[in-house]
């Protein structure tokens, strides 16, 4: 999919990082997860490279739920985008309980007072309040079970992709 999105677009190149692996004896593929692909690139960057894990709020809002997600955070910044309907306080509730800051600290996320990254022991968030993109993974997801609805979201030769692959139902 990202090959068709990008067609024509010569600054960028699609990566096979996170190609699935090839089939098991059994048929069945090894699940992908963000914790082996985050590490995998760490061992390609340079000393001085710093890596960031960039993801919206309707995706960072199940974090405690992803394999491994302590060390996932630990392993990289994450910069967490504001989306609608969601204010940067549930970036702190959605954390691993271990991880979730003190209650005066996700006071300041309902006001709207954090400025800078969130430090805390085991993760970093950078905050990204205003994203000017309206479409997320996650409205994706939802339009590619719906005909017609992927439109307005993605390239159409993308949209054509998923409902003929059936994806995302």
């Amino acid at each position: 999919m990202v090959s068709l999105a990008i067609a024509g677009q010569k600054e960028f190149v699609p990566s096979l990082l996170e190609a699935p692996d090839l089939e098991n004896a059994k048929g069945t593929r090894k699940p992908s997860y963000s914790i082996e692909t985050v590490r995998r690139v760490k061992k390609i960057l340079g000393k001085s490279d710093k890596l960031y894990f960039l993801i919206g709020m309707d995706a960072f809002k199940d974090i405690a739920k992803w394999h491994k997600a302590e060390e996932l955070l630990a392993e990289c910044d994450f910069i967490v985008a504001a989306r609608p309907g969601y204010s940067l306080a549930d970036v702190a509730t959605s954390l691993p309980e271990k991880l979730r800051p003190r209650p005066e600290v996700t006071k300041l996320f309902l006001k709207g007072k954090i400025s800078g990254p969130l430090v805390l022991r085991g993760a970093t968030l950078h905050m990204l309040p205003e994203t000017h993109e309206a479409v997320s993974a996650t409205q994706i997801r939802a339009a590619a079970q719906r005909a017609g609805a992927l439109k307005r979201l993605v390239p159409e030769i993308v949209g054509e992709y998923i409902q003929k692959e059936r994806l995302y139902r």
